[in-house]
């Protein structure tokens, strides 16, 4: 941790001191580009009449159980649930239009299709998971999949301001719900009683809101920016609960350092609340992602990045970027798996 923070300081400090050199040429053409990192996907207003197209993928990879700021132990978390989790990754292919309506307002959509696997610890001998466990002396491994489309997000974005390389972009969304909240099992159907808990659904089962702002100063070779969005979830689902609502803040830079290749740093702030309400079906002795005060928190992540543009030969228009980053801060309500790192690849094309 230390030294991605290092890192990051280093590439802020040197962005500073070579914002100055940029020649002209350089600075025309990277105004005519989005250099923002890879995750930013509203941060740059096109032109109208103009469609873009974006393929992102994202990887989370998460082990290690924590409660509050703690690591926790598994025989800690036997005492009242009868699983604790291992490790699970979580894959998300996203694909994204926009079109641009005019040179202040455009619409996009997205779709995603994730794949989930969850690995856990169980006491041995404790195959009823309707009956409370005792105190085991010795544990057995189980797996948990879960794959299918996500929720389907609709936004529509306005250029608030657009002066001397500052940019002003307002996002109102909208997130339909098209993913599945009752995901069951086909690995463990005994043991799981066919239905997946809260994380391992595809879906939160409800409309939610999502509004955001994004600003970004880009006077030259170089882009500052911030965002804040939030998703609000404002009604129960048709199972008796709702999710948590979260913000995120977004900061970055990022910075073309040698003809169409750019750097970036971020950071990544996010809150969230616990699950309200639960589903009848899912145990909450089962393990602790089967309890709904065990989701939310406080976290800080801290990422790198690097973007390539092909823009004047074959493949013109075409964006390719990727982020890696790290937790800086994590504090969990109850028991959660710690995330260890995410990834996120993208492919984005203009015309």
């Amino acid at each position: 941790m230390k030294r991605l923070l290092f890192l990051l300081f280093g590439m802020l400090c040197y962005c500073v001191n070579t914002f100055s050199q940029c020649d002209s040429m350089s600075c025309r053409s990277i105004n005519e580009i989005d250099i923002n990192p890879a995750s930013i996907l509203d941060g740059y207003q096109h032109k109208a009449k103009m469609w873009m197209f974006a393929y992102n993928y994202m990887n989370s990879v998460m082990q290690n159980n924590y409660s509050g700021t703690a690591k926790i132990v598994d025989q800690a978390i036997f005492e009242k649930y009868i699983m604790s989790p291992a490790t699970m990754r979580m894959d998300m292919h996203m694909l994204m239009g926009r079109y641009n309506v005019s040179n202040k307002f455009s619409l996009m959509v997205m779709v995603n299709y994730l794949y989930m696997n969850m690995d856990m610890k169980m006491l041995s001998g404790q195959m009823n998971m309707n009956n409370m466990p005792g105190i085991g002396s010795s544990t057995m491994d189980m797996t948990g999949t879960a794959h299918g489309f996500g929720d389907t997000k609709i936004s529509g974005m306005y250029n608030l301001l657009s002066i001397a390389g500052h940019s002003l972009v307002a996002d109102v969304g909208l997130s339909i719900p098209t993913g599945s909240v009752n995901r069951m099992d086909k690995n463990n159907i005994t043991f799981y009683g066919q239905k997946l808990v809260y994380n391992m659904q595809t879906g939160s089962g409800t409309f939610d809101f999502m509004p955001g702002i994004t600003y970004v100063y880009r006077p030259n070779a170089y882009a500052l920016g911030a965002q804040a969005i939030s998703v609000i979830h404002p009604y129960y689902n048709s199972l008796g609960y709702k999710l948590g609502n979260e913000l995120t803040v977004n900061t970055w830079a990022a910075y073309e350092w040698w003809q169409r290749l750019s750097a970036s740093v971020r950071i990544n702030y996010n809150v969230s609340g616990q699950i309200q309400g639960y589903d009848a079906s899912i145990p909450p002795s089962l393990e602790p992602s089967a309890d709904p005060k065990n989701y939310g928190g406080t976290f800080i992540k801290g990422f790198i990045g690097a973007a390539y543009f092909f823009y004047d030969d074959f493949l013109k228009n075409n964006k390719i970027a990727a982020e890696f980053g790290i937790p800086l801060y994590q504090n969990f309500n109850g028991i959660q798996a710690a995330t260890n790192y995410n990834l996120i690849v993208s492919w984005a094309l203009t015309f």
